[in-house]
Protein backbone atom coordinates (compact mmCIF):
# COMPACT_ATOMS: atom_id res chain seq x y z
CA UNK A 1 0.00 0.00 0.00
CA UNK A 2 1.21 3.33 -0.86
CA UNK A 3 -0.16 7.35 -0.22
CA UNK A 4 -0.63 8.69 -3.17
CA UNK A 5 -1.67 12.19 -3.33
CA UNK A 6 -3.89 11.24 -0.29
CA UNK A 7 -5.50 8.20 -1.08
CA UNK A 8 -4.24 4.71 0.21
CA UNK A 9 -3.97 2.59 -2.78
CA UNK A 10 -2.01 -0.38 -4.36
CA UNK A 11 1.13 0.54 -5.50
CA UNK A 12 0.02 -1.55 -8.87
CA UNK A 13 -3.01 1.21 -8.99
CA UNK A 14 -0.57 3.94 -9.84
CA UNK A 15 -2.06 6.10 -12.47
CA UNK A 16 0.23 5.13 -15.39
CA UNK A 17 -0.25 8.52 -16.93
CA UNK A 18 0.57 10.49 -14.43
CA UNK A 19 3.81 8.97 -13.23
CA UNK A 20 4.84 8.73 -17.18
CA UNK A 21 7.28 11.73 -17.22
CA UNK A 22 9.18 9.33 -14.33
CA UNK A 23 9.59 6.80 -16.64
CA UNK A 24 10.62 8.13 -20.19
CA UNK A 25 12.47 10.79 -18.57
CA UNK A 26 13.31 10.45 -14.64
CA UNK A 27 11.79 14.16 -14.49
CA UNK A 28 11.08 13.35 -10.92
CA UNK A 29 12.40 14.22 -7.58
CA UNK A 30 12.69 11.72 -4.08
CA UNK A 31 13.56 11.92 -0.63
CA UNK A 32 14.00 8.90 1.83
CA UNK A 33 13.59 9.50 5.64
CA UNK A 34 13.94 7.20 8.50
CA UNK A 35 11.11 6.41 10.68
CA UNK A 36 10.93 5.40 14.36
CA UNK A 37 7.93 4.59 16.55
CA UNK A 38 5.74 6.76 14.16
CA UNK A 39 8.50 9.90 14.42
CA UNK A 40 10.36 11.30 11.24
CA UNK A 41 13.67 12.12 11.76
CA UNK A 42 15.19 15.42 10.76
CA UNK A 43 11.66 16.50 8.82
CA UNK A 44 12.76 19.70 8.14
CA UNK A 45 16.27 18.49 6.18
CA UNK A 46 14.30 16.81 4.10
CA UNK A 47 11.74 18.58 3.71
CA UNK A 48 13.80 22.06 2.32
CA UNK A 49 15.83 19.40 -0.07
CA UNK A 50 13.07 18.37 -1.56
CA UNK A 51 11.29 21.90 -2.30
CA UNK A 52 15.01 22.91 -3.66
CA UNK A 53 15.10 20.05 -5.71
CA UNK A 54 11.44 21.17 -7.11
CA UNK A 55 12.74 24.59 -7.61
CA UNK A 56 15.85 23.24 -9.59
CA UNK A 57 13.47 21.30 -11.80
CA UNK A 58 11.41 24.03 -12.15
CA UNK A 59 8.19 21.82 -11.04
CA UNK A 60 5.37 23.99 -9.56
CA UNK A 61 4.88 23.53 -5.65
CA UNK A 62 1.60 23.20 -4.15
CA UNK A 63 0.49 25.21 -1.26
CA UNK A 64 -0.02 22.23 0.39
CA UNK A 65 3.64 21.16 0.36
CA UNK A 66 4.50 21.96 4.19
CA UNK A 67 6.62 20.15 6.57
CA UNK A 68 3.53 19.41 9.17
CA UNK A 69 1.37 18.40 5.68
CA UNK A 70 3.95 15.39 4.78
CA UNK A 71 3.72 14.11 8.89
CA UNK A 72 0.55 13.82 9.10
CA UNK A 73 0.49 12.31 5.52
CA UNK A 74 3.43 9.66 6.58
CA UNK A 75 1.17 8.85 10.09
CA UNK A 76 -2.02 8.19 7.65
CA UNK A 77 0.06 5.73 5.75
CA UNK A 78 2.05 4.06 8.87
CA UNK A 79 -1.23 3.17 10.52
CA UNK A 80 -2.80 1.80 7.29
CA UNK A 81 -0.21 -0.71 6.83
CA UNK A 82 0.99 -0.44 10.26
CA UNK A 83 4.22 0.17 10.74
CA UNK A 84 6.33 2.36 12.93
CA UNK A 85 9.92 1.46 11.97
CA UNK A 86 11.20 1.96 8.72
CA UNK A 87 12.19 3.99 5.61
CA UNK A 88 9.70 6.13 4.44
CA UNK A 89 10.03 6.97 0.20
CA UNK A 90 8.42 10.19 -0.96
CA UNK A 91 8.21 10.71 -4.58
CA UNK A 92 7.07 13.62 -6.16
CA UNK A 93 6.33 13.61 -10.59
CA UNK A 94 5.76 16.62 -13.27
CA UNK A 95 2.76 15.30 -14.74
CA UNK A 96 2.43 17.45 -18.53
CA UNK A 97 2.15 16.78 -21.97
CA UNK A 98 5.16 17.01 -24.55
CA UNK A 99 8.43 15.19 -24.63
CA UNK A 100 11.47 16.46 -23.27
CA UNK A 101 9.91 20.04 -23.09
CA UNK A 102 7.35 19.59 -20.71
CA UNK A 103 3.90 21.67 -21.78
CA UNK A 104 3.18 24.72 -20.15
CA UNK A 105 0.67 23.66 -18.40
CA UNK A 106 1.76 21.14 -15.23
CA UNK A 107 1.38 19.85 -11.92
CA UNK A 108 2.48 17.39 -9.64
CA UNK A 109 1.95 14.10 -8.20
CA UNK A 110 3.82 12.57 -5.05
CA UNK A 111 3.16 9.52 -3.62
CA UNK A 112 4.79 7.74 -0.27
CA UNK A 113 6.15 3.84 0.18
CA UNK A 114 6.97 2.96 3.89
CA UNK A 115 9.16 -0.07 4.32
CA UNK A 116 9.87 -1.61 7.54
CA UNK A 117 13.33 -2.11 8.84
CA UNK A 118 14.54 -4.42 10.56
CA UNK A 119 16.45 -2.51 13.11
CA UNK A 120 16.49 1.48 13.28
CA UNK A 121 18.92 1.49 15.63
CA UNK A 122 22.33 3.16 14.35
CA UNK A 123 24.72 0.35 15.05
CA UNK A 124 28.52 -0.24 14.50
CA UNK A 125 29.21 -3.57 12.70
CA UNK A 126 31.85 -5.88 14.29
CA UNK A 127 33.17 -6.53 10.51
CA UNK A 128 33.75 -2.87 7.81
CA UNK A 129 33.13 -3.04 4.40
CA UNK A 130 34.61 -3.68 1.71
CA UNK A 131 34.87 -0.86 -1.05
CA UNK A 132 36.57 -0.15 -4.45
CA UNK A 133 36.80 2.73 -7.05
CA UNK A 134 34.49 3.16 -9.66
CA UNK A 135 35.29 5.06 -13.05
CA UNK A 136 33.19 3.60 -15.54
CA UNK A 137 31.19 6.45 -15.38
CA UNK A 138 31.49 10.16 -13.87
CA UNK A 139 29.16 12.41 -11.26
CA UNK A 140 29.17 15.81 -13.05
CA UNK A 141 29.00 18.82 -10.66
CA UNK A 142 26.34 21.15 -10.54
CA UNK A 143 22.62 21.89 -8.73
CA UNK A 144 21.95 18.99 -10.21
CA UNK A 145 23.96 16.60 -8.63
CA UNK A 146 22.73 18.19 -5.16
CA UNK A 147 19.50 16.84 -5.05
CA UNK A 148 17.91 13.01 -5.04
CA UNK A 149 16.50 13.09 -8.58
CA UNK A 150 15.42 9.94 -10.91
CA UNK A 151 18.24 10.33 -12.65
CA UNK A 152 20.78 8.10 -11.01
CA UNK A 153 22.06 5.42 -13.66
CA UNK A 154 25.55 6.17 -12.57
CA UNK A 155 24.69 4.91 -9.01
CA UNK A 156 22.67 1.88 -10.40
CA UNK A 157 25.41 1.08 -12.25
CA UNK A 158 27.82 1.60 -9.43
CA UNK A 159 25.62 -0.66 -7.16
CA UNK A 160 25.42 -3.47 -10.16
CA UNK A 161 29.72 -2.91 -10.51
CA UNK A 162 30.11 -4.13 -6.86
CA UNK A 163 27.68 -6.82 -6.60
CA UNK A 164 29.32 -8.13 -9.89
CA UNK A 165 32.65 -7.62 -7.84
CA UNK A 166 32.05 -9.19 -4.48
CA UNK A 167 31.63 -5.90 -2.91
CA UNK A 168 29.83 -3.77 -1.04
CA UNK A 169 30.47 -0.49 -2.36
CA UNK A 170 31.84 1.58 -4.37
CA UNK A 171 33.46 5.17 -4.79
CA UNK A 172 32.45 7.78 -7.26
CA UNK A 173 34.36 10.33 -8.62
CA UNK A 174 33.83 13.34 -11.01
CA UNK A 175 34.98 14.16 -14.47
CA UNK A 176 38.25 15.57 -12.74
CA UNK A 177 39.15 12.36 -11.07
CA UNK A 178 38.32 13.78 -7.64
CA UNK A 179 36.28 11.59 -4.95
CA UNK A 180 32.57 12.62 -4.81
CA UNK A 181 30.67 9.90 -2.58
CA UNK A 182 29.56 6.23 -2.45
CA UNK A 183 26.87 5.09 -4.84
CA UNK A 184 24.37 4.93 -1.56
CA UNK A 185 26.37 6.91 0.37
CA UNK A 186 28.40 10.20 1.08
CA UNK A 187 31.68 9.20 2.02
CA UNK A 188 34.61 10.74 5.19
CA UNK A 189 37.78 10.40 5.37
CA UNK A 190 39.73 10.70 8.92
CA UNK A 191 43.23 11.39 8.75
CA UNK A 192 44.26 12.12 12.30
CA UNK A 193 42.26 14.54 14.44
CA UNK A 194 41.02 15.80 10.73
CA UNK A 195 37.26 14.64 8.90
CA UNK A 196 37.42 15.26 5.19
CA UNK A 197 34.52 15.14 3.37
CA UNK A 198 33.84 16.25 -1.02
CA UNK A 199 31.95 19.81 -1.35
CA UNK A 200 29.23 19.84 -2.97
CA UNK A 201 30.95 21.97 -5.49
CA UNK A 202 33.09 18.92 -6.42
CA UNK A 203 29.36 16.69 -7.15
CA UNK A 204 28.58 15.73 -3.70
CA UNK A 205 24.78 15.09 -2.53
CA UNK A 206 23.49 17.31 -0.18
CA UNK A 207 22.88 14.67 2.41
CA UNK A 208 21.22 15.49 4.84
CA UNK A 209 22.98 13.06 7.37
CA UNK A 210 25.95 14.72 5.96
CA UNK A 211 24.99 18.20 7.18
CA UNK A 212 24.21 17.19 10.57
CA UNK A 213 27.65 14.85 10.77
CA UNK A 214 29.59 17.95 10.04
CA UNK A 215 28.45 19.51 13.70
CA UNK A 216 28.16 15.91 15.73
CA UNK A 217 32.06 15.18 14.28
CA UNK A 218 33.03 18.42 16.55
CA UNK A 219 31.81 16.73 19.68
CA UNK A 220 34.61 13.94 19.74
CA UNK A 221 37.50 16.33 19.09
CA UNK A 222 37.36 16.63 15.29
CA UNK A 223 38.17 18.86 13.01
CA UNK A 224 35.93 18.89 9.97
CA UNK A 225 37.23 20.10 6.37
CA UNK A 226 34.73 20.51 2.79
CA UNK A 227 37.74 20.22 0.40
CA UNK A 228 38.57 18.31 -2.80
CA UNK A 229 39.86 14.39 -2.27
CA UNK A 230 41.95 12.67 -4.42
CA UNK A 231 41.62 8.97 -4.73
CA UNK A 232 45.09 8.92 -3.35
CA UNK A 233 44.22 10.32 -0.19
CA UNK A 234 42.15 7.43 0.66
CA UNK A 235 45.41 5.08 1.26
CA UNK A 236 46.52 7.30 3.66
CA UNK A 237 43.94 7.77 5.67
CA UNK A 238 43.42 6.37 9.33
CA UNK A 239 39.48 5.73 9.06
CA UNK A 240 37.06 5.96 5.89
CA UNK A 241 32.79 6.25 6.84
CA UNK A 242 29.96 6.08 4.46
CA UNK A 243 26.96 8.02 5.83
CA UNK A 244 23.70 8.05 4.92
CA UNK A 245 20.43 8.88 7.33
CA UNK A 246 19.33 5.14 7.22
CA UNK A 247 22.64 3.51 7.91
CA UNK A 248 23.78 6.11 9.93
CA UNK A 249 28.06 5.49 9.66
CA UNK A 250 29.48 2.30 8.51
CA UNK A 251 33.75 2.25 8.62
CA UNK A 252 35.65 0.73 5.54
CA UNK A 253 38.11 -2.56 6.65
CA UNK A 254 38.96 -3.28 2.95
CA UNK A 255 40.08 -0.81 -0.15
CA UNK A 256 41.99 -1.86 -2.81
CA UNK A 257 45.44 -3.46 -0.92
CA UNK A 258 44.81 -0.86 2.25
CA UNK A 259 42.65 -2.00 5.86
CA UNK A 260 41.66 -0.03 7.99
CA UNK A 261 39.93 0.56 11.59
CA UNK A 262 36.87 1.80 12.74
CA UNK A 263 37.50 3.09 16.28
CA UNK A 264 36.37 6.49 15.78
CA UNK A 265 33.84 5.69 13.72
CA UNK A 266 32.60 3.44 16.81
CA UNK A 267 32.82 6.37 19.07
CA UNK A 268 31.01 8.24 16.38
CA UNK A 269 27.80 5.81 16.78
CA UNK A 270 27.62 5.51 20.09
CA UNK A 271 27.38 9.13 19.89
CA UNK A 272 24.50 9.46 16.90
CA UNK A 273 22.40 6.37 18.83
CA UNK A 274 22.51 8.66 21.70
CA UNK A 275 21.25 11.58 19.43
CA UNK A 276 18.48 9.21 17.51
CA UNK A 277 17.29 8.55 21.34
CA UNK A 278 16.71 12.02 21.67
CA UNK A 279 15.02 12.64 18.45
CA UNK A 280 12.58 9.85 18.98
CA UNK A 281 11.71 11.01 22.40
CA UNK A 282 10.42 14.23 21.30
Amino acid sequence: MINYNGVIIEKSDLPSADIARAAMYGDAVFETLKMQEGKLFFIEDHYFRLMAGMRILRMPISMDFTPEFFVEQAERLAEEVAIENGRLRIQVVRVAHGKYTPAEEQSTVWWMELEELESIDYVHAEEGLTVDLFKDHYIQPGLLSTIKSSNSLPYVLGGIYARENNLDAVFMVNDNKMLVEANAANVFVLKGDVLRTAPLEDGALRGVFRKNLLNWAKEISLEVKEESINPFDLQKADEIWLTNTIIGVQWVEKYRKNTYKGDKAKELVALLQRKLNVLGSL
